[in-house]
Protein backbone atom coordinates (compact mmCIF):
# COMPACT_ATOMS: atom_id res chain seq x y z
CA UNK A 1 0.00 0.00 0.00
CA UNK A 2 3.18 2.71 0.46
CA UNK A 3 4.34 1.82 -2.57
CA UNK A 4 0.95 2.79 -4.44
CA UNK A 5 0.96 6.19 -2.00
CA UNK A 6 4.49 6.92 -3.27
CA UNK A 7 3.45 6.76 -6.59
CA UNK A 8 -0.43 8.02 -6.71
CA UNK A 9 1.11 11.23 -8.53
CA UNK A 10 2.78 9.39 -11.25
CA UNK A 11 -0.61 6.65 -11.46
CA UNK A 12 -3.07 9.37 -11.49
CA UNK A 13 -0.87 10.96 -14.38
CA UNK A 14 -0.45 8.02 -16.32
CA UNK A 15 -4.21 7.74 -16.32
CA UNK A 16 -4.55 11.26 -17.32
CA UNK A 17 -2.74 10.23 -20.32
CA UNK A 18 -4.43 7.11 -20.97
CA UNK A 19 -7.93 9.15 -20.87
CA UNK A 20 -6.37 11.09 -24.32
CA UNK A 21 -7.76 8.62 -26.86
CA UNK A 22 -10.70 8.22 -24.88
CA UNK A 23 -11.68 11.86 -24.69
CA UNK A 24 -11.12 11.90 -28.60
CA UNK A 25 -13.30 8.74 -29.03
CA UNK A 26 -16.64 10.34 -27.03
CA UNK A 27 -15.61 13.56 -28.94
CA UNK A 28 -15.68 12.00 -32.36
CA UNK A 29 -18.96 10.02 -31.71
CA UNK A 30 -20.83 12.78 -30.16
CA UNK A 31 -21.18 11.94 -26.99
CA UNK A 32 -20.26 15.03 -25.70
CA UNK A 33 -21.28 14.86 -22.25
CA UNK A 34 -19.53 11.89 -21.57
CA UNK A 35 -15.96 13.81 -23.15
CA UNK A 36 -16.79 16.51 -20.69
CA UNK A 37 -16.89 14.15 -18.04
CA UNK A 38 -13.57 12.75 -19.00
CA UNK A 39 -12.05 15.99 -19.71
CA UNK A 40 -12.83 17.53 -16.42
CA UNK A 41 -12.00 14.03 -14.40
CA UNK A 42 -8.65 14.54 -15.84
CA UNK A 43 -8.23 17.75 -14.58
CA UNK A 44 -9.22 16.66 -11.22
CA UNK A 45 -6.50 14.39 -11.23
CA UNK A 46 -4.19 17.06 -12.47
CA UNK A 47 -5.14 19.08 -8.80
CA UNK A 48 -4.61 15.93 -6.78
CA UNK A 49 -1.57 14.82 -8.13
CA UNK A 50 -0.13 17.91 -8.05
CA UNK A 51 -1.10 18.34 -4.31
CA UNK A 52 0.04 14.94 -3.20
CA UNK A 53 3.25 15.26 -4.98
CA UNK A 54 3.92 18.80 -3.52
CA UNK A 55 2.17 17.47 0.06
CA UNK A 56 4.24 14.25 0.30
CA UNK A 57 7.35 15.74 -0.95
CA UNK A 58 6.84 12.59 -3.38
CA UNK A 59 8.03 14.37 -6.89
CA UNK A 60 9.78 12.10 -9.13
CA UNK A 61 11.59 12.90 -12.42
CA UNK A 62 9.43 11.43 -14.31
CA UNK A 63 6.26 13.26 -12.97
CA UNK A 64 8.01 16.61 -13.70
CA UNK A 65 8.27 15.52 -17.29
CA UNK A 66 4.94 13.36 -17.78
CA UNK A 67 2.58 15.80 -15.66
CA UNK A 68 3.03 18.76 -18.00
CA UNK A 69 2.72 16.51 -20.62
CA UNK A 70 -0.40 14.72 -19.48
CA UNK A 71 -1.72 18.03 -19.70
CA UNK A 72 -0.98 19.45 -22.89
CA UNK A 73 -2.02 15.84 -24.83
CA UNK A 74 -5.60 16.64 -23.00
CA UNK A 75 -6.02 20.34 -23.87
CA UNK A 76 -4.42 19.82 -27.15
CA UNK A 77 -6.78 16.67 -27.90
CA UNK A 78 -9.62 19.17 -27.09
CA UNK A 79 -8.65 21.72 -29.04
CA UNK A 80 -8.18 19.24 -31.92
CA UNK A 81 -11.53 17.57 -31.88
CA UNK A 82 -13.27 20.87 -31.19
CA UNK A 83 -11.34 22.45 -34.16
CA UNK A 84 -12.69 19.28 -36.06
CA UNK A 85 -16.03 19.87 -35.46
CA UNK A 86 -15.82 23.19 -36.22
CA UNK A 87 -16.53 24.98 -32.88
CA UNK A 88 -13.41 27.04 -32.57
CA UNK A 89 -11.32 28.19 -35.50
CA UNK A 90 -8.51 25.62 -36.55
CA UNK A 91 -5.95 28.10 -36.10
CA UNK A 92 -6.39 27.62 -32.85
CA UNK A 93 -5.71 24.59 -32.18
CA UNK A 94 -1.96 25.26 -34.97
CA UNK A 95 -0.64 27.97 -33.00
CA UNK A 96 -1.11 26.21 -29.52
CA UNK A 97 0.34 22.87 -30.96
CA UNK A 98 3.06 25.23 -32.04
CA UNK A 99 3.82 26.54 -28.62
CA UNK A 100 3.57 23.29 -27.36
CA UNK A 101 5.86 21.59 -29.77
CA UNK A 102 8.67 24.75 -29.28
CA UNK A 103 8.45 24.36 -25.65
CA UNK A 104 8.86 20.64 -25.61
CA UNK A 105 11.68 21.07 -27.29
CA UNK A 106 13.19 23.41 -25.63
CA UNK A 107 12.24 21.48 -22.14
CA UNK A 108 14.04 18.30 -23.53
CA UNK A 109 17.23 20.85 -24.49
CA UNK A 110 16.88 22.28 -20.92
CA UNK A 111 16.91 18.76 -18.53
CA UNK A 112 19.63 17.53 -20.72
CA UNK A 113 22.22 20.25 -19.67
CA UNK A 114 20.17 20.45 -15.96
CA UNK A 115 18.48 23.50 -15.88
CA UNK A 116 15.44 24.26 -14.46
CA UNK A 117 12.46 23.76 -16.44
CA UNK A 118 9.44 23.75 -13.82
CA UNK A 119 6.46 25.75 -14.36
CA UNK A 120 5.89 29.39 -13.94
CA UNK A 121 3.03 31.56 -12.24
CA UNK A 122 2.38 32.56 -16.20
CA UNK A 123 2.52 29.08 -17.65
CA UNK A 124 -0.20 28.18 -14.70
CA UNK A 125 -2.50 30.79 -15.43
CA UNK A 126 -1.87 29.70 -19.39
CA UNK A 127 -3.40 26.34 -18.53
CA UNK A 128 -5.82 27.32 -16.26
CA UNK A 129 -7.53 29.97 -19.03
CA UNK A 130 -7.09 27.24 -21.37
CA UNK A 131 -8.75 24.82 -19.29
CA UNK A 132 -11.68 27.06 -18.35
CA UNK A 133 -11.94 28.46 -22.47
CA UNK A 134 -12.23 24.54 -23.22
CA UNK A 135 -14.99 23.66 -20.85
CA UNK A 136 -17.13 26.68 -22.03
CA UNK A 137 -16.52 25.77 -25.38
CA UNK A 138 -17.32 22.24 -24.47
CA UNK A 139 -20.71 23.30 -22.39
CA UNK A 140 -21.05 25.47 -25.83
CA UNK A 141 -21.40 28.82 -24.52
CA UNK A 142 -22.05 31.57 -27.03
CA UNK A 143 -19.02 31.59 -29.87
CA UNK A 144 -18.83 34.93 -29.63
CA UNK A 145 -17.50 34.82 -25.69
CA UNK A 146 -15.58 31.20 -26.04
CA UNK A 147 -13.49 32.34 -29.48
CA UNK A 148 -12.40 35.78 -27.59
CA UNK A 149 -11.47 33.89 -24.45
CA UNK A 150 -9.51 31.17 -27.13
CA UNK A 151 -8.18 34.34 -28.67
CA UNK A 152 -6.90 35.54 -25.25
CA UNK A 153 -5.12 32.11 -24.40
CA UNK A 154 -3.32 31.86 -27.88
CA UNK A 155 -2.10 35.42 -26.65
CA UNK A 156 -0.90 33.92 -23.49
CA UNK A 157 0.54 30.71 -24.50
CA UNK A 158 2.71 33.57 -26.98
CA UNK A 159 3.79 35.49 -23.85
CA UNK A 160 4.67 32.16 -21.74
CA UNK A 161 6.51 30.72 -24.58
CA UNK A 162 8.70 34.24 -24.45
CA UNK A 163 8.60 34.31 -21.17
CA UNK A 164 10.36 30.79 -20.68
CA UNK A 165 12.31 31.93 -23.61
CA UNK A 166 13.83 34.77 -21.53
CA UNK A 167 14.41 32.78 -18.42
CA UNK A 168 15.33 30.18 -20.40
CA UNK A 169 18.53 32.19 -22.30
CA UNK A 170 18.93 34.18 -18.79
CA UNK A 171 19.76 30.98 -16.99
CA UNK A 172 22.22 29.82 -19.70
CA UNK A 173 23.89 32.97 -19.40
CA UNK A 174 24.14 32.93 -15.83
CA UNK A 175 25.32 29.48 -15.69
CA UNK A 176 28.00 30.63 -18.71
CA UNK A 177 28.72 33.61 -16.18
CA UNK A 178 29.57 31.78 -13.30
CA UNK A 179 31.37 28.48 -15.18
CA UNK A 180 33.54 31.66 -16.84
CA UNK A 181 34.17 33.27 -13.67
CA UNK A 182 35.14 29.64 -11.83
CA UNK A 183 37.61 28.85 -14.53
CA UNK A 184 39.32 32.50 -14.49
CA UNK A 185 39.66 31.72 -10.60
Amino acid sequence: MKTIFRNLPNILTVLRMLAVPVFIYFMLENQITIAIIIFMLAALTDIIDGFFARKYDLITTFGKIADPLADKLMQLAALFTLSLKGWIPSIIFWLVLGKELSMILASIYLIKKKYDTSSKWFGKLTSFLLFVAIILTLFRVPEQITTILLWCCVLMAIFTLLMYARNSFKAIKDKESEDENLINN
